[in-house]
């Protein structure tokens, strides 16, 4: 008792049990009031369907065979209902009704002009109108034993009716006893929950102590902890507001601390950057400055005339411009490098044979394949379509076969292939055999100025964009490169679309 009077104190418990309550009252009441006549409905659309199959099982049954009217007494007595078959006049030719044998006598009628039990019903006092709308199905009340039937007819194919009878105080009682069973498991279910809502609504203020807890908690910068679903009203509400407020006040601590980490790294990146600065500019004064001074010193050896040999002179202008080539290759491609890096050039790809332009370079670099005695076998069709940057591309197939050239020992074996990369790219692949590339240099070549074999060979005129150039391009194409060490050899290689649908998915 007195934890009911401690229950009922509080007015927000109060007004939810009662809502509870009436809530279940009320659906209490509807089930009480609508289920009689929802079952009756239900259990008469059965009796229909069950009547018509009746029916339509007698149509099936063949007249004038021997086991006709034995198959209707069992049709009768397995189903438990009755019917009787009336000829065009009206009168009854067959009754199921009767306690002969299958052909005992009371089954027929005495003479032909035997009334049936259809005529001998009228309009049900009860059921007025048929609310039903089913063909060929009605109620009717027999006078004699003031019962209502369902009645169901059809036309048989001998050209007779068939009527088939189902007592509806048989449904009645089916109906009665199912919603005394739904009415008493409706109040169990009610005097349940009733006692479950009581339990439920004297915990409500339980979470009251939790919250006050947690938001200590917060005070002490401590975020673990949480509220949990106290449900959708006020307190649960409440509930939901410390959990943001507390996960924001979280994100906000975590952010800085973020931050403060990010503030780092920039100092470090900014470092870093300044290093890879420092470097760029020394490997480019590294480049420039030997053969500015080989240009200085023999231009100066010309302005002094240290030989009037005319192949000596010969020989130093031939060298000034030599170096000053070098020069002017080590600009044009730290200008292609910087314009690829900017992204200051228009993008736009267009369909093109890679195939023929692959035929196309190796040809133009036949007599240096030549001159290093090296055999290339090239795999790649020559009517392979591609959606890209023909110029680009075809620096990088440059890089690629010149490196390839360059590195070439062994066997002295250059091949070219190409591949199905999936995602509507081929990869074109180029192999030479040849020393490996240390695992430690793989990913390294690709940056600006880098060289595995860690010498400034000038005479190869390479200065180490070729690959910082392939980068650049094949990043703007948004398409893999790489470079792999294989049985025999390296393996570089790079994917190329097959069409524009790749940069609209990408």
């Amino acid at each position: 008792m007195k934890k009911i009077m401690s229950f009922l104190s509080g007015r927000l418990r109060v007004k939810i049990f009662a809502a509870l309550i009436a809530v279940l009252t009320v659906f209490f009441i509807l089930i009480a009031s609508m289920s009689e006549p929802l079952l009756f409905y239900v259990f008469t659309r059965n009796t229909y369907a069950t009547l018509s199959d009746i029916a339509g099982e007698i149509d099936r049954l063949v007249p004038d065979t021997s086991t006709y009217y034995y198959d209707l007494y069992a049709l009768a007595q397995n189903y438990g209902i009755n019917f009787e078959i009336v000829n065009s006049d009206g009168y009854l030719l067959y009754r199921s009704s009767g306690t002969g044998s299958a052909t005992g006598i009371d089954h027929f009628a005495s003479s032909g002009s035997v009334k049936t039990e259809y005529s001998e019903m009228v309009a049900s006092t009860k059921y007025p109108e048929n609310k039903f709308n089913y063909p060929n199905f009605e109620i009717k009340k027999k006078i004699a034993t003031n019962a209502d039937y369902f009645i169901y007819h059809i036309d048989i194919s001998t050209g007779d009716t068939a009527y088939v009878f189902y007592p509806v105080a048989d449904v009645e009682n089916i109906v009665s006893v199912a919603d005394t069973v739904y009415s008493v498991f409706s109040i169990l279910i009610v005097a349940l929950l009733g006692v479950i809502f009581f339990l439920l609504v004297s915990k409500l203020t339980k979470p009251i102590v939790e919250m006050n807890d947690i938001t200590r908690n917060m005070a002490a910068l401590n975020f673990d902890r949480k509220c949990k679903n106290y449900g959708a009203d006020e307190i649960g509400e409440l509930g939901r507001s410390i959990n943001t407020l507390s996960d924001k006040l979280d994100d906000t601590l975590l952010d800085l601390n973020d931050k403060n980490r990010q503030l780092e790294k920039d100092i470090e990146l900014r470092l870093a950057l300044d290093n890879a600065r420092k470097s760029f500019i020394s490997n480019v004064s590294h480049e420039l400055k030997t053969p500015l001074a080989i240009i200085s010193g023999y231009a100066e050896g010309l302005k002094e005339g240290l030989s009037d040999d005319p192949e000596t002179i010969k020989e130093y202008c031939g060298i000034i411009m030599d170096e000053s080539s070098k020069m002017n290759e080590l600009v044009l491609e730290l200008l292609e490098l910087s314009k690829l890096d900017s992204k200051t050039q228009d993008f736009r790809p267009d369909y093109y044979d890679i195939g023929e332009s692959i035929s196309r370079l190796i040809d133009h670099l036949s007599l240096r394949i030549k001159e290093n005695g090296i055999t290339v076998t090239n795999n790649i069709p020559l009517s392979l379509e591609c959606f890209a940057e023909e110029d680009k591309i075809e620096t990088v197939l440059g890089n690629y076969i010149t490196n390839a050239i360059s590195h070439c020992e062994g066997r002295k074996e250059i091949v070219l292939s190409c591949a199905d990369a999936g995602n509507g790219c081929v990869r074109i692949s180029v192999f030479n055999t040849g020393e490996h590339i240390s695992d430690e240099d793989l990913p390294e070549i690709w940056d600006s100025f880098y060289r595995a074999d860690k010498a400034h060979n000038r005479n190869s005129n390479r200065f180490g964009l070729g690959l910082s150039i392939v980068k650049s391009i094949m990043t703007n194409h948004k398409c893999a490169c790489g470079a792999e060490n294989v049985e025999n050899g390296v393996r570089f290689y790079f994917d190329v679309p097959m069409g524009p649908d790749y940069y609209e998915t990408d």
